[in-house]
């Protein structure tokens, strides 16, 4: 018997309907067809034959991986699928940087020319200043020579040069000092809060051919994550693990990345993939590695302190 016939026997032995074994592997009806009719070449892709015939098989009570490895040969192997080496968040991590770097040196040469624009109008003030006092300072000379076409008695002739001088020096005296203004400052970049650091923490790596890992994560304030997909995925997310599912799960292509999850007052986020090498878990700018990076069937197990 091949392997889609005893999927199908065992269904029936348990009178379960293909709409039910959809509802409990989250799979859609079609694909469960194909697999039963042992038509794999229906299936999204190589690794997906695999992952949805475990869950087929677990759904109708048979042990996933005697399945497996009893009907080795009649399945289609994976391990020719392409495994992308550069994902999203590390392009979009370069290109934030390269934002903020960017960022300083624009404003420089706006403010050096601000500076020099200042000094160019103190040093004109300050000429100013100075042709200001020469010209006051030839006024008294003409005036003297007036008085001495004056007569005047002898007994004061001493003392008049005191008096005139005086009138001289009353002007500078009185005339105000003006100090010129203070370049302003040039304004500094406001810095951005510090964020808290975060820590994600492998406490334990699953095993077999469908392998859960738990992590746990601390310094996470706010309840979101970003799933960034380089190629199509199989996608299934709940928060916690068993409960409301974030997503429909099925086939994600490429082109729906990335997809913003917000599970505001949970404390465990669980993300089952069927090409983990496709995928990539980002909390706060932060990807999740997935431990084994050549299997394509994995989950995660995300536990927030």
């Amino acid at each position: 018997m091949d392997i889609g016939s005893r999927l199908k026997s065992a269904r029936e032995q348990k009178s379960m309907s293909l709409e039910e074994v959809q509802q409990t592997t989250k799979i859609q009806k079609r694909y469960l067809t194909a697999i039963e009719n042992n038509e794999f070449q229906v299936l999204p892709g190589k690794f997906y034959t695999r992952a949805f015939i475990r869950e087929y098989a677990s759904a109708v009570g048979l042990d996933p991986e005697q399945i497996m490895e009893e009907h080795k040969n009649e399945l289609p192997s994976y391990e020719d699928e392409e495994i992308v080496q550069y994902s999203r968040v590390q392009k979009s991590r370069q290109q934030t940087q390269t934002k903020k770097t960017g960022g300083g040196f624009r404003l420089f040469p706006g403010i050096l020319t601000v500076l020099v624009v200042l000094a160019i109008g103190f040093a004109i003030y300050m000429l100013a200043i100075q042709g200001g006092g020469s010209a006051d300072n030839s006024d008294p000379a003409s005036q003297e020579g007036t008085n001495n076409d004056i007569s005047v008695p002898e007994e004061t002739e001493e003392d008049q040069p005191e008096e005139e001088n005086n009138e001289e020096e009353q002007p500078s005296e009185e005339q105000p000092s003006e100090e010129p203004e203070p370049a302003p400052e040039p304004e500094q970049p406001e810095e951005e809060p510090e964020q808290p650091e975060i820590t994600i923490e492998l406490t334990q790596q699953g095993t077999g051919s469908f392998p859960e890992h738990t992590y746990t994560i601390t310094g996470v304030d706010q309840r979101t994550a970003s799933i960034e997909l380089s190629g199509d995925a199989y996608l299934d997310i709940q928060a916690p693990k068993g409960g409301e599912s974030l997503i429909q799960p099925g086939i994600i292509t490429a082109e729906q990345s990335p997809l913003t999850l917000d599970f505001s007052g949970q404390n465990q986020l669980y993300v089952k993939t069927g090409s983990a090498p496709n995928t990539s878990v980002v909390i706060n700018g932060k990807a999740v590695p997935f431990p084994n990076p050549e299997q394509s069937t994995q989950k995660l197990l995300l536990n927030f302190e």
